[in-house]
């Protein structure tokens, strides 16, 4: 539809109301022109709409790229490079906007902060001139580059993150993510380098969580973690009480574990597949290094009383980095409610299940790193959670898309 139709048709009805002299005549053309200005506007709105989405598309993108290339970056450099090429991505995204559509980006980056800022404006003509409407547009993006925080908590999907009680979650020089919302009670805290929510935030955190984040999505959507070989029909119980003490190989443990007393099982380096559950209680002793724990479809952990844990991640391998982990289909609860579970180096990803946290005292303060990422991330009682960053040195690599190895930047605004 042109505008000069539309101006055409205007000026007839308007001729049709002066000449005609009838009062029918004048209704019609009372009528008609408010329906035609009506129609007019609401086209106007749907192409003004339809061209801010797609110079904010542009923005986004150009903004993203721009944050991508500040992993090459140091500190004191220059940053024309990074600012130019954020420019060029945005008007190379913006070349679909419509004919008549003249865009002008601009970029801004600071080093320090990991962040770039792009602006976009365009002028545009309105379909009708009649209609004087949206003739100017203005759209901004900023996006971060994460490995300059280090992401140590990701909250996927719709759990949310709780902190209840006077539960402290401390993870000091890195990110605390929630892809839902975040809630601390009001004798509870969370303190981090950055808190951030894709919901909303409410209660004390340090500093304070930005709200409406982009949400981040799961780092290892592909990590492959099914069981080498299926279970006999006839599983083999594995219980350890009292003073005994059980070596376990790595493979795949079919039947229900259980320790306790002052039982002890120590996981030899490898991948263990627990296809039954782990229950830990009394002053039970679960320990390994170079080691990961991959649970089935509705298998979990539950370490209550005193149960001590002390585990180290694989170090190589395609788990390497990983401590824990579950299959897609897990949405259990794993329950941590004792006080001696003081290292837990490595990665815990149970992105569809629960970790809970209910005890007194602190829990993983002995790990020299620590990543969550769990569906639901619940503290109750009194514990407070520690999360280390001292990457270097551990001697377990920290899995790409996580830690400092979050390269992948995000969009902020």
């Amino acid at each position: 539809m042109k505008s000069g139709w539309f101006d055409h048709q205007t000026r007839i009805l308007r001729r049709f109301a002066a000449t005609q002299k009838g009062h029918a005549g004048i209704t019609v053309a009372m009528v008609a022109v408010p329906l035609m200005l009506a129609a007019g506007g609401a086209i106007e709105l749907s192409a003004y709409n339809r061209d801010k989405s797609a110079l904010q598309d542009a923005a986004d993108a150009g903004a993203l790229a721009g944050a991508g290339r500040l992993t090459l970056a140091t500190y004191g450099q220059n940053t024309t490079g990074i600012t130019n090429f954020a420019v060029q991505t945005a008007a190379m995204q913006a070349k679909g906007l419509p004919d008549g559509v003249s865009v002008e980006f601009s970029a801004t980056a600071d080093l320090q902060k990991g962040m770039v800022e792009v602006t976009g404006v365009a002028h545009r003509k309105p379909i009708f001139s009649a209609i004087d409407f949206g003739t100017e547009l203005r759209v901004k993006a900023r996006a971060e580059n994460m490995q300059k925080t280090p992401l140590c908590v990701l909250q996927t999907q719709d759990g949310g993150l709780s902190v209840q009680n006077t539960a402290q979650l401390r993870a000091p020089g890195c990110a605390v993510h929630a892809n839902h919302n975040i809630t601390v009670e009001s004798s509870a805290m969370i303190e981090a380098a950055r808190i951030q929510a894709s919901g909303t935030v409410s209660g004390v955190t340090r500093p304070r969580a930005g709200e409406g984040a982009m949400t981040i999505a799961d780092p290892f959507a592909n990590l492959d973690l099914k069981p080498p070989y299926p279970c006999p029909r006839l599983p083999v119980q594995i219980q350890v009480l009292n003073n005994q003490s059980v070596i376990l190989p790595p493979g795949v443990h079919c039947g229900l574990i259980t320790v306790g007393g002052s039982g002890r099982i120590h996981l030899l380096p490898g991948e263990h597949y627990f296809m039954s559950k782990v229950q830990m209680s009394n002053v039970a002793q679960l320990t390994g290094d170079d080691v990961v724990l991959i649970f089935g479809g509705d298998d979990k952990i539950d370490i209550a009383d005193k149960g001590e844990v002390r585990l180290t991640a694989r170090k190589s391998g395609r788990f390497a980095g990983f401590l824990m982990a579950t299959s897609r289909d897990n949405t259990e609860t794993f329950s941590i409610r004792s006080d001696r579970v003081s290292q837990l180096l490595g990665t815990i990803y149970i992105p569809n299940a629960e970790l809970q946290i209910e005890t007194s005292g602190k829990v993983a303060q002995d790990s020299a790193w620590s990543v969550i990422v769990a569906r639901t991330l619940t503290l109750r009682k009194d514990p407070v959670l520690v999360i280390n960053k001292n990457y270097a040195g551990s001697g377990v690599p920290v899995p790409e898309g996580v830690g400092p190895n979050r390269s992948l930047p995000a969009l902020t605004q």
